[in-house]
């Protein structure tokens, strides 16, 4: 995604299958939801008032993180 597509989301906002986090907390939740139906997409580092892109540390090791819940969750 280039920083054009990423500003015409943060325009459009959150909606049925668009979800801001500004950190993994909560994300499980998420997740499961779009699981559940059609799919969607999680944009981490984004504040819910979308005026705020705040990126995420790669010292949070996301991509390790987000694995083990995937891997924790039951259909």
């Amino acid at each position: 995604m280039n920083k054009k597509e990423l500003q015409l989301v943060l325009e459009e906002g959150e909606g049925y299958k668009i979800e801001f986090k500004e950190s993994l907390a909560g994300i499980d939740k998420e997740m499961v939801a779009f699981a559940n139906s059609s799919g969607g997409k999680i944009f981490l580092g984004i504040r819910d008032d979308r005026e705020h892109v705040v990126g995420v540390s790669v010292g949070e090791n996301v991509g390790v993180k987000g694995k083990r819940l995937i891997e924790q969750m039951k259909p």
